[in-house]
């Protein structure tokens, strides 16, 4: 059995983990690159809609966006660059994803290339995007 469930909802659940995941970005569903803030609205908008039968998305902790990043896959990106993510994930994503670490004006991005962290102004437009995630993530 894999790790990583097609719930066949547009979510993908994490089996190690516990976590339910998005199977497509923020920029793939609406078009847009968007801001932390803008991430946190669409994630409210996802609730609101109750996507997936779920209605408790949210912007990934650092650590939780850590768990699908790995080496050994290979997923293109929108520019047809090489990310590291299940393939279970829809391809043509954004190559990274904003997290809910924040430190005054900026916030921690995740580069799902190189599987490193930078900060980043919240309020920058891109390309940038968000993967949402639901769940508390089991400690393996």
């Amino acid at each position: 059995m894999s790790r990583f469930i097609d719930n066949e909802n547009e979510t993908i659940t994490d089996t190690e983990t516990g976590l339910t995941w998005f199977k497509k970005d923020s920029r793939q569903i609406s078009g847009k690159w968007m801001h932390l803030e803008k991430s946190e609205k669409f994630a409210a908008e996802q609730n609101a809609a109750k996507f997936g039968g779920f209605d408790d998305w949210r912007v990934p902790k650092l650590e939780d966006i850590k768990t699908i990043f790995d080496n050994n896959f290979s997923l293109m990106d929108f520019g047809k660059n090489e990310i590291h993510i299940p393939p279970a994930f829809e391809p043509g994503c954004a190559d990274s994803t904003w997290t809910d670490t924040v430190n005054g004006e900026r916030a921690m991005m995740f580069s799902l290339v190189k599987g490193r962290s930078s900060w980043i102004n919240k309020f920058g437009e891109g390309p940038f995007a968000v993967r949402l995630v639901r769940g508390t993530r089991k400690e393996s």
